[in-house]
């Protein structure tokens, strides 16, 4: 049986959800970003005043123009939520290393509604691939 606050640890918190209209909207003109198909990422990073559980806050966004049914979008940004999830640990562990804290959003551009498995394998390549652009840029 899994410890009551492990199991926590494997949810997503209210901390690591990106609300502020302000901060989404300063990840579009001014932050880091790059593309890995069916993704797109914009970040920005920060110094860790101190130390926090949850170093990174992040949205989900999918394109009403290419899915114009709630359904299909919700379904996608659900998708999306339960990979990261699942693989959050491997971002956190550089973060928590590095002392960054981050901001982040996920944009689906795919014009198509990806199965479950696609999108956790993209997205672990995708997290990968932002832990080099942290390692990157911290280094």
């Amino acid at each position: 049986m899994i410890p009551l606050l492990s199991m926590r640890m494997f949810g997503i918190n209210i901390e690591e959800k990106l609300k502020s209209r302000k901060l989404i909207e300063s990840l579009f003109f001014d932050s880091n970003g790059f593309l890995h198909y069916p993704f797109k990422i914009n970040y920005k990073t920060f110094q860790q005043t101190e130390d926090i559980d949850f170093p990174a806050k992040f949205t989900v966004s999918v394109s009403k123009k290419r899915f114009k049914r709630a359904v299909d979008r919700n379904n996608i940004k659900r998708k999306i939520r339960e990979a990261f999830r699942k693989n959050k640990y491997m971002l956190y562990e550089n973060l928590k290393k590095s002392g960054l804290k981050i901001n982040f959003i996920i944009i689906y551009i795919s014009s198509e509604n990806l199965d479950y498995v696609t999108i956790e394998k993209e997205l672990v390549q995708m997290l990968i691939k932002l832990n080099e652009h942290l390692n990157k840029q911290n280094g």
